[in-house]
């Protein structure tokens, strides 16, 4: 494929921006409304890229920090799903800039992830992949972070539909609650346990956590209540995290932290989300 290519009269390819094992993310101009969209193509050849498809299409929800696809369209050998274009990277690189993050400003953004969580376990959907990959971010100079859960590629509807190979566990090592590596059924408290441990990240600036990974002592500068919180979310034991992600963000709130602005980072520099994407390569055909 190459710039320029328009499919189905409506999307019009510029560039690529991103690529994973099933799939291609470009930068599109949707004629249709009118604005830029992120176009991900998944390959239809893979029978459980379709399913996912399937299921993308299916638990499509209106929410601030939710993002999955507001239109799709066949287009060839691929089916490309259009969502709402981010152009400030995800958590993963704010990390990889920064390091760990203030306390405040990762309560705010765990907040906007429980947030997240609530809407789509209300709706009996298990997102079974959540880190910090999967949040992506707005560009913001300076101000609050809005981040929307992306990827719900494995998701686990109602119907119990597993849109992955049976006999493996799916999801990403050190944020699966160590009852999925035992084989339990996919549950909203395994949201809960990866959503603490990219808190853990957060407020740690540490790589990816191992399995089973112990949450340890509180880190200099950080509240306790916020470290109570965190080890909460990730109980070895899911009877003891908190009973919905309402309830974790009800605790959260207790914690008393309050967003300064302009956000700066634990040195006290301006803490800035750029824009990853840049402009459009050319003008829209």
């Amino acid at each position: 494929m190459s710039a320029g290519w328009v499919i189905g009269d409506r999307f019009t390819m510029l560039d690529r921006i991103g690529e994973g094992a099933t799939s291609r993310v470009w930068r599109a101009y949707d004629r249709v409304v009118g604005k830029y969209c992120a176009a991900k193509l998944v390959r239809q050849r893979d029978t459980t890229a379709i399913l996912r498809v399937v299921r993308e299409r299916a638990i499509r929800m209106a929410h601030p920090h939710v993002l999955t696809p507001y239109a799709w369209y066949p287009a060839g050998d691929d089916v490309l799903l259009a969502m709402d274009l981010m152009c400030g990277g995800s958590l993963e690189s704010l990390i990889g800039d920064y390091g760990r993050l203030p306390p405040a400003y990762a309560a705010e953004v765990l907040d906007q992830m429980l947030a997240a969580l609530s809407h789509i376990h209300a709706a009996g959907v298990v997102h079974r992949d959540v880190k910090p990959a999967n949040v992506l971010l707005e560009p913001s100079a300076a101000g609050a972070p809005h981040v929307r859960l992306a990827d719900f590629g494995i998701a686990l509807g109602p119907d119990g539909m597993r849109l992955t190979t049976t006999g493996f566990v799916v999801g990403t090592p050190g944020y699966l609650a160590p009852e999925v590596l035992d084989w339990a059924r996919p549950s909203p408290g395994q949201d809960l346990y990866a959503a603490g441990m990219v808190c853990w990240r957060m407020l740690t600036g540490a790589g990816d956590p191992e399995p089973r990974q112990w949450v340890g002592p509180v880190p200099e500068g950080v509240p306790s209540r916020l470290w109570a919180l965190v080890a909460h979310l990730c109980a070895p034991d899911p009877a003891h995290r908190p009973a919905t992600a309402d309830a974790a963000r009800r605790e959260l709130a207790a914690c008393g932290l309050a967003l300064g602005l302009p956000a700066r980072t634990v040195d006290g520099e301006p803490l800035q989300i750029f824009d990853h994407l840049g402009p459009p390569p050319a003008a829209v055909p």
